[in-house]
């Protein structure tokens, strides 16, 4: 694995590539994770995938990980435009763009931008739609305690990210989930919740004419799985994987999300 960073605007944003030995390096993946997580998430799949002859490519964020904060508010867009800057810098002009909870808002908010660099679109516990009314009123909520200074109710719910009464046996996974929030503090925290808030609908994505994947946790407490679902019938091309899980697959159930993600790539036409 290679640490990269660009200078965008007297700004540092942080970036990791992984390429097989063996590979040809055609085959780009872009992996984008979810709030208040880096690129550590990624670092089982993506040395996975690059064993498997992928180029993969994983970005920290605006305001998490290692890249600094852009703005006070860090829209979809302004993230997705940061994703393009990576794929310039690396001379990367098509990429299955894949994301995690915020990082699947990121790829939709990549795809609208961008269709013509997409070939194929992941989310993974997410999807293109935009919150609803009760979701937004909750992120307005949490942003006055954010701006407020406190993060503390962030690292508390971190355990809830997994399937109810599973918790107790991720207890390395959710301190590291919690130092990655703390490590941001309430500014970056918030600019990420604002611009998840803000963000548009992007359903359009779906109709892109690219392979689409979904996983889908039947136990997510942060997304609802029925919802998602009916997403999934507007593809002509749609891979989906359900399982009883929560909000963290790659963690929860590593090998059958990583086999299910290697059919998928398989059935990109590169």
């Amino acid at each position: 694995m290679l640490h990269k960073y660009l200078e965008i605007d007297t700004h540092r944003l942080h970036y990791t590539i992984r390429k097989s030995e063996t590979g040809t390096g055609i085959k780009p993946v872009v992996l984008l994770h979810g709030f208040t997580e880096a690129v550590f998430v990624w670092d089982e799949l993506a040395g996975y995938l690059s064993e498997l002859g992928y180029f993969v490519i994983c970005v920290d964020l605006a305001g998490h990980g290692q890249s600094d904060c852009f703005a006070e508010v860090h829209t979809m867009e302004l993230q997705a435009e940061l994703v393009n800057r990576v794929l310039e810098a690396e001379s990367v002009s098509e990429a299955v763009v894949i994301g995690h909870s915020m990082g699947g808002y990121v790829a939709a908010a990549f795809a609208a931008l961008y269709p013509r660099k997409v070939k194929g679109l992941g989310f993974y516990h997410s999807h293109p739609a935009a919150d609803e009314p009760q979701a937004k009123e909750n992120r307005r909520r949490s942003l006055q305690i954010l701006r407020a200074g406190k993060i503390s109710f962030i690292l508390d719910t971190t355990a809830d990210l997994f399937a109810p009464g599973t918790s107790a046996g991720y207890q390395p996974q959710i301190a590291a989930l919690q130092e990655s929030a703390g490590n941001m503090g309430a500014a970056a925290i918030a600019a990420a919740q604002a611009g998840m808030m803000e963000r548009p609908s992007r359903l359009e994505v779906l109709q892109l004419p690219v392979p689409i994947m979904f996983i889908i946790g039947k136990r997510d407490n942060r997304i609802n799985p029925a919802k998602i679902m009916a997403q999934t019938l507007i593809p002509e091309h749609c891979h989906v994987l359900t399982l009883p899980i929560g909000h963290m697959g790659f963690y929860e159930r590593k090998s059958e999300t990583e086999a299910f993600i290697r059919g998928y790539l398989q059935a990109i036409c590169w």
